[in-house]
């Protein structure tokens, strides 16, 4: 039986691992929403619109749906800061109308380890919360939002990577752009997180599509907490750059708009309580995403 799965932000980083991932499992008819007209992509029926119109949410009532996956969100951390207004739209409205308006059996809804104020690292699902940035509150208030119009939802709280076509400006697209011009960098090293690869995270969305595990709240990241200067010897490690050119730094706040969370780190323990032969490895993911890498250079 073909199963007809939405998802929001399809033209981003997230949407279109997850939209390529999909795409090559054949049981799956997917559904998109793009502003761009002219938006296209093999194999997925695009909806044109804004998810911040009511109008426009309520055009597309009449389509049901197995799953809803909701990618897209607004994550410039300092433009949130900078234009509460469209934070809030993107983040929160959004999310409020699709999850109120649209019908699905079960709704995904993509939140962030910024949730938490880093003091302390580790978190499980039911530590508290406490945004320092507006874009870590616009995301909470989203969960919010989940919660108070459905009970078939997942929230998954998590930190991703991975590279857009064109690239664009996400940590490891900076750290490989600029290692690539054998340009120096700074990197954090007293700023924590466990990222995970957008391709392994679409991968454990089709899983947890399949699945019948409890709606609610997991943490969705890989096993292992690193620092943002390892990530980048990572970049170089993997990509025949000198590691030489990365220079360890400590997170100044007074430099950056939004305020920062040090350490984001997560306890991925309840999801790999239910999918146990998932490999959450760092390693995994950098290999996915080298692989997925170079049919991109080519």
């Amino acid at each position: 039986m073909i199963k007809n799965v939405l998802i929001t932000g399809i033209s981003g980083m997230l949407g279109m691992a997850v939209y390529s991932h999909f795409k090559q499992l054949k049981s799956y008819k997917i559904f998109g929403i793009s502003r761009n007209t002219d938006f296209k992509l093999e194999g997925a029926e695009i909806l044109i619109g804004d998810l911040t119109s009511k109008e426009f949410l309520n055009s597309i009532r009449s389509l049901k749906f197995n799953s809803i996956i909701h990618c897209s969100a607004e994550v410039n951390v300092n433009l949130c800061e900078i234009d509460k207004e469209l934070a809030y739209k993107s983040n929160v409205s959004a999310t409020e109308l699709i999850f109120s308006l649209l019908d699905s059996d079960k709704y995904i809804y993509i939140s962030t380890d910024s949730v938490f104020d880093g003091k302390g690292g580790n978190y499980a699902e039911d530590s508290l919360v406490n945004p320092l940035s507006y874009y870590a509150e616009t995301k909470f208030l989203g969960e919010e939002a989940v919660k108070n119009n459905t009970i078939n939802h997942y929230i998954l709280r998590t930190n991703i990577y991975g590279f857009n076509i064109p690239m664009k400006k996400s940590l490891f697209e900076w750290g490989y752009s600029e290692l690539r011009k054998s340009k120096d960098i700074n990197g954090f090293s007293n700023m924590y997180f466990n990222p995970l690869y957008v391709g392994q995270l679409a991968m454990l969305l089709e899983k947890l599509i399949s699945s019948n595990i409890d709606f609610g709240i997991y943490n969705v990241t890989s096993d292992e907490g690193i620092s943002k200067y390892d990530f980048l010897l990572k970049i170089a490690e993997n990509f025949d750059y000198s590691p030489d050119l990365i220079k360890a730094v400590e997170f100044n706040q007074s430099e950056i708009v939004a305020p920062r969370a040090l350490n984001t780190t997560l306890n991925n323990s309840k999801i790999k309580s239910v999918f146990e032969n998932f490999d959450f490895s760092f390693e995994k993911g950098f290999s996915m995403l080298k692989k997925d890498f170079s049919v991109f250079k080519e």
